[in-house]
């Protein structure tokens, strides 16, 4: 079974990865202009808004069980 820590740091580098990838194509699309790079940029983008979203759940679920344990400690 996956433990939590470690499902957080691959959500992080998918996080990270997704980042760079979304700057790399709006620095490609600005530069040239062409069509095909602003599709990349599109797709990078809605990339990068689904792992903003995973990394949100991902915190909240943390926060959680967080708060579950301290609940469960008073």
């Amino acid at each position: 079974m996956i433990s939590f820590k470690s499902l957080e740091n691959r959500l992080d580098h998918n996080f990270t990865r997704t980042q760079g990838g979304t700057d790399d194509a709006a620095i490609e699309a600005a530069d040239s202009g062409n069509i095909e790079d602003f599709r990349a940029f599109s797709d990078a983008a809605q990339k990068m808004a689904t792992a903003t979203s995973v990394m949100s759940e991902g915190l909240r679920a943390e926060h959680g069980i967080t708060k579950s344990i301290i609940d469960g400690i008073q």
